[in-house]
Parts: C-alpha cells; structure tokens; sequence
C-alpha cells in the first residue's frame, strides 16, 4: 500500500516533540512491513535536503504554517505523489482536505488545540482556535475517519468539534521498551521535566516549588520560546543553581536523565497522550501531572504516578515522592511494567488497519 503522509513537522525539526516521534515510529514499521510512505511537510532551515531514515520518502515546502496551502495547492494541481492512502495529521491546523483531496483519507488527531491557543496568546487566541481548528473541524470533517492517540482526545474530538463518536478509533502511541534502560537513581533528589518549552507546559510552576523542597534539583529537557523565560523564573525564585536547562539531548543522554530521576513532572495544561509520560515509565521513573487529556491515561494514579488537581497538591505530591522510597521504588517498578505493555508495533499495526479499512470502503 502506498502511504501518503501530511504533517507540518517531520521527525527531524527541532521542535516536534511527541509529534514526530508518532510519525517516525509508525512509518518504520509500515516500511518494514513492505508499505510505500511519503511525507509531505514544512521545512526546517538546516534541513531542507536531509533525507529522512526507514527508507521513508520525504518532499518539504514552505514552513509548518504555510505547507497546509502549499498542499492544498499541489492537491487542486493532481501534483501530489501517487497514494493508496492519505494520513492525515492535524496539529492545531487544519489542512481542510475534504475540500480539495480525492484520495481515500484519514485523519489523525494528537489532541484539540483550543486551550492551548488561549495558553499561548490569551484570549485573543480563541480566534485562531476557531479558524484553524474548530470550524474547519465542525463543516468539513464530520464525515472523515479519524483516529485518536487516547479516549480523552477522542472525548474533545466529540464535545468541542462535534465529530461522530462512531467515526473516531483510538489508538495509544507506544514507545520501544529495548531503547530505554534502567539507571542507578541520583544520590541527592532530582525531579526531570521533558518536553518543548511552551508556555502551556507551564515549567514555571515546577520551577517556583524547588523553593519549598530542599535540595531537590531540576533537569529540563527540551528547548523551546519560553526557555528565557523561564530562566528568568529560576533566578526570581532563587533556585537557578538547582535548575539545569539541558536543550535538546541525544537519546542516549535523553535515557540517562530520566533514568537517573527520581520522579518525572509535568504542568501541561493540554496534552493527547504524553510520550514523555511512557517514556519515563520505560526508565523506571513515575510522572506527577495534572489529570489532563491523555495524561489520565498515559499516567495511572499511584500506580504509574500521580494525579493532582492543584498546585496545592503538587506540591504536597511532590515532597510525598521525594521524601518515600518505598512509595519511589513500587511506583517506579509498575511504571516500568506498564510501558512494557505498549509498542509501536501495536500502534503502527492498529493505525495500518484503518488506513486498509478506508481504502477497501472506497473500493467497495
């Protein structure tokens, strides 16, 4: 089957997070597997001639903003590659693909950008949420196949854009459990946060309560626009000898930090799923979060870690780790045990079910 992927950021942009990751790891298998895939996306300066690995096709245009009317344009002109098959992937903007593709499709959703718009641009955020994503979602999409990386996307997918239930699968990510391997844990207490650096992921928070937790430090894992920002918080709060800003890690060092940590932390006020979430568990390390999204899924409360409802809470969490081994130690097996139960084997398997199924009710 030939695969025609669209996303604004291949697997090798800076700033792709747990997007790419999905894409990368699904179209690895779907290669090995025998299947053709093509990647149409934004450029990324410094990029913009590297091929991408698994043998996987990839054509860039434009940037992540712009490629979405490129590939209107190219869809309108017949100049799109040769597919089977289109996935669609919707990252805060819509590609408005039923207006102007003919080819069997379907769409695939990490999460419902809505708050995450407000997050990063106040309240006049809710007119780009709108036009980028709700309406497009609300008009044009309602008879589209789509597929969900948890129930909690699926759930926005159907309260806030008014999709069919019927119409969503969901389908987990998952994360290979052979690439991540257990540390020894810090001597001192060491908290881990992984993930871009975005207002919405509100690292401030976890920065302000090293103040009220004695020689607990912080690893920050990621880069992003509001790093300076948050540099900024540490020295306020007096914590910048305890706050270690890393930027963008390889994987290896990216295994050893999470390892390494006592707990993993993150304040993300929107998330589908939470590949750092899995990935920590894969290196022994339990997650402390808000209950957002896919974060009620990716996390089982004091199993895999902990749900809180409040900084109050956090906080409270937080000493509560830091302060019990034991809770540590059986937390941290069963997170471990968990991510055991998830691969990308099974997701790319699951997703490749639907793209089959939507190509053989076309043909039906």
């Amino acid at each position: 089957m030939r695969i025609l992927i669209l996303a604004d950021r291949d697997w090798l942009h800076p700033n792709t997070g747990g997007h790419g990751l999905h894409i990368e790891n699904n179209a690895k298998y779907w290669t090995e597997w025998g299947h053709e895939v093509t990647i149409i996306t934004g450029r990324n300066p410094g990029e913009l001639n590297v091929p991408l690995a698994h043998d996987v096709a990839v054509k860039r245009y434009g940037n992540r903003v712009t490629i979405h009317a490129i590939a209107a344009v190219l869809g309108v002109g017949n100049r799109l590659p040769a597919a089977d098959v289109v996935l669609e992937y919707i990252n805060g903007i819509c590609w408005f693909t039923p207006l102007w593709l003919r080819s069997p499709s379907v769409t695939l959703v990490h999460h419902v950008h809505r708050d995450m718009y407000s997050a990063e641009f106040g309240r006049l955020g809710r007119i780009p949420a709108l036009a980028a994503e709700t309406l497009p979602l609300k008009l044009f999409y309602r008879k589209r196949r789509f597929i969900a990386v948890s129930q909690a996307t699926k759930d926005e997918l159907t309260s806030t854009c008014g999709l069919t239930p019927e119409n969503i699968s969901v389908v987990h990510p998952g994360v290979d459990i052979g690439d991540f391997r257990l540390f020894e844990k810090t001597q001192s207490p060491t908290m881990v946060f992984l993930g871009r650096l975005k207002a919405y992921k509100q690292v401030d928070k976890l920065i302000t309560l090293l103040a009220s937790v004695p020689d607990l430090t912080l690893d920050v894992i990621g880069d992003g626009d509001a790093e300076a920002d948050l540099r900024r918080t540490a020295a306020s709060q007096g914590v910048s000898d305890r706050v270690v800003f890393h930027g963008f890690v390889d994987h290896q060092r990216k295994n050893e930090l999470l390892g390494r940590a006592w707990l993993a932390a993150t304040c993300s006020t929107a998330e589908g799923w939470s590949s750092s979430t899995i990935e920590a568990a894969a290196c022994g390390t339990p997650t402390i979060a808000y209950p957002i999204g896919g974060l009620r899924e990716s996390i089982v409360h004091r199993e895999t870690g902990l749900h809180v409802q409040s900084d109050e809470e956090l906080l409270d969490g937080v000493r509560w780790l830091v302060g019990d081994q034991h809770i540590r130690t059986k937390l941290s097996r069963q997170a471990r045990a968990r991510a055991l139960t998830l691969n990308w084997e099974q997701s790319a398997r699951g997703i490749l079910n639907e793209l089959a199924s939507v190509v053989e009710s076309r043909r039906a």
